[in-house]
């Protein structure tokens, strides 16, 4: 488990991170959706001690915290950061860096083989890293964490330079992970691809966390009709919208539905197809749609 208490973070008159607490517990993957400069790398960098935050904690199975340097060997024991393309050893192979972590983290090298094959790694992995592709070099720095085998990890891009497989491959090998009773904080700009795995998304605004979308205990469903702003308005305009309604990024209307009764979901299906809108759907909203109402700049809500 991890707690982060009241951290705050600031560059000379700037705020990054403000009195900001999170609790996050073992087989769960926390899913970071901000853009950049919102806080994400501030956050990971507090969390494996890079940087000490102006005010607050990290405290780490409830009795570890980076007070004294026994602890933080303790501590390192049991979180890995993902690695950096640039912190590569252009020199060796891919296997030497896969041994270099496990025998860091876990203290044997014996699993690696099991995780080239997971990844799909043998036609490339004995060669030196020079001659890797972005890909490539991507597979390998996922493939240095889960050789790692920490409890915790922090994953910064981790699909970034992935193609549509490889972003499905490491995406199962995130499930089976978490299934191992890990902890991993992802943060991506593949929004659609962090409701397949992650458990919850922390959007992060002015410092703190502004939502947590959980994406299984996520009940309440919408009618979802594209429309333009005009569109939007003329709709308005003929019925008197929920208050709760969404209108995101000027091209989507959110009508809560789950919460209506009968009656009232049937009147508004009639409404939406009486207006010539006889393509809609009725779900949950996902990341993609919650990052888009909290970021986008001309988002309205009335």
């Amino acid at each position: 488990m991890l707690k982060i208490k009241d951290v705050s973070v600031s560059f000379k008159d700037h705020t990054v991170l403000d009195q900001l607490s999170l609790t996050a517990y073992e087989g769960e993957i926390i899913g970071l959706a901000a853009p950049n400069g919102t806080g994400k790398t501030t956050l990971f960098n507090v969390i494996a001690n890079y940087l000490k935050p102006n005010e607050g904690t990290v405290v780490f199975n409830d009795q570890y915290e980076y007070k004294s340097e026994k602890d933080e060997v303790d501590i390192y024991k049991q979180l890995t950061p993902f690695p950096d393309q640039g912190d590569l050893f252009e020199e060796l192979s891919g296997v030497d860096h896969l041994k270099l972590y496990a025998n860091m983290w876990k203290g044997t090298s014996k699993h690696i083989k099991d995780i080239i094959k997971e990844l799909n790694m043998e036609s490339y992995v004995k060669n030196k890293v020079k001659t890797y592709s972005l890909g490539m070099r991507q597979r390998l720095c996922f493939g240095m964490m889960a050789a790692a085998d920490s409890s915790i990890m922090l994953m910064d891009e981790v699909m970034n330079g992935l193609d549509v497989s490889n972003v499905a491959l490491i995406s199962e090998k995130l499930i089976e992970m978490k299934n191992n009773q890990k902890l991993m904080f992802v943060a991506s700009h593949l929004l659609e691809n962090l409701d397949l795995y992650a458990d919850r998304v922390l959007f992060l605004k002015d410092g703190k966390i502004i939502h947590e979308h959980h994406i299984h205990d996520n009940h309440d469903t919408f009618i979802k009709v594209s429309l333009d702003p005009n569109r939007y308005n003329e709709f308005k305009q003929t019925y008197d919208l929920p208050e709760d309604h969404h209108y995101i990024s000027d091209r989507l209307l959110c009508i809560p539905f789950s919460k209506l009764t009968l009656s009232e979901q049937t009147t508004w299906l009639e409404r939406v197809i009486q207006f010539d809108e006889r393509e809609f759907e009725i779900g949950t909203l996902g990341t993609l749609e919650y990052y888009e109402k909290y970021y986008h700049d001309s988002y309205i809500r009335k």
